[in-house]
């Protein structure tokens, strides 16, 4: 084989060897571009399975637009369970919409909320806004916070002017003290951060502490003795205990003054 032949078959071997070295160049860079990739795709579902997991309450609004008294807290009370916190007010303020959301209730009930309101909101929460003296949405109304639901009074099983605010997660119930400094009337530190999970364990904790709280029916007993004892309506009685308004309590019957 004369020189110039081999020096072309040379050539030609140089060639072959530099695009397998670039293609396993461009082999090897691909696997690292998917590699930050994976990484970057799990760390962001890792952040978006951490967010669902907390609420952020942190451009939640108070309900009432001043610094106001805490009359009742959260919790069991008068042997029955205590769904919110009451605030005193003064009759015809205006109280308003804590979250973004729909009116899904606007109505009134003599036996218990007075004139009341609840809001439906992103995630499955919900607010309430009862003892109103006036409604000032109705049922479909889109809110922002800040919007008025109604003014405060004292309508319903209720004495003095107060607002009875709830706060709700489906079914479970929230201590507003969770979210907000009642005494310093703002957000707590870490408000942006709530976590589901403890709101549930600190839902069934109250359910079992609820669970001790019931009356047993003793002979002389009448269901509005009863009622006043618990300090709910004689309808609210019934309807808890699922019992007829027109058949008198058996002795040693157990009844609530709350439902679960």
């Amino acid at each position: 084989m004369d020189n110039k032949k081999m020096k072309h078959l040379l050539l030609i071997l140089f060639c072959i060897v530099a695009v397998y070295a670039g293609a396993a160049e461009v082999a090897e860079d691909s696997v690292q571009t998917t590699k930050e990739d994976s990484v970057q795709t799990a760390n962001k579902v890792t952040a978006i399975q951490e967010d669902v997991n907390y609420f952020d309450f942190s451009n939640m609004l108070i309900p009432i637009t001043h610094t106001a008294a805490l009359l009742s807290t959260y919790g069991v009370r008068d042997h029955r369970l205590h769904r919110g916190v009451d605030v005193r007010v003064t009759t015809g303020e205006p109280i308003v919409a804590a979250l973004p959301g729909i009116v899904t209730i606007s109505k009134f009930n003599p036996g218990g909320y007075g004139h009341y309101v609840l809001v439906q909101h992103d995630n499955d929460l919900q607010t309430l806004y009862a003892h109103l003296s006036k409604r000032t949405v109705k049922v479909g109304d889109r809110l922002l916070p800040g919007d008025i639901v109604g003014l405060g009074g004292n309508s319903g099983t209720n004495v003095g002017a107060h607002l009875h605010f709830e706060i709700r997660y489906g079914k479970y119930n929230v201590d507003p003290a969770t979210i907000v400094d009642f005494p310093n009337w703002k957000l707590k530190e870490g408000a942006n951060r709530i976590s589901k999970s403890d709101i549930i364990t600190a839902h069934q904790q109250m359910q079992k502490k609820l669970k001790n709280e019931f009356y047993v029916v003793k002979e002389g007993d009448s269901l509005e003795s009863i009622a006043a004892w618990f300090k709910i309506s004689v309808k609210a009685l019934c309807r808890i205990n699922n019992i007829s308004p027109e058949k008198p309590p058996k002795i040693g019957q157990r009844l609530r003054g709350s439902g679960q």
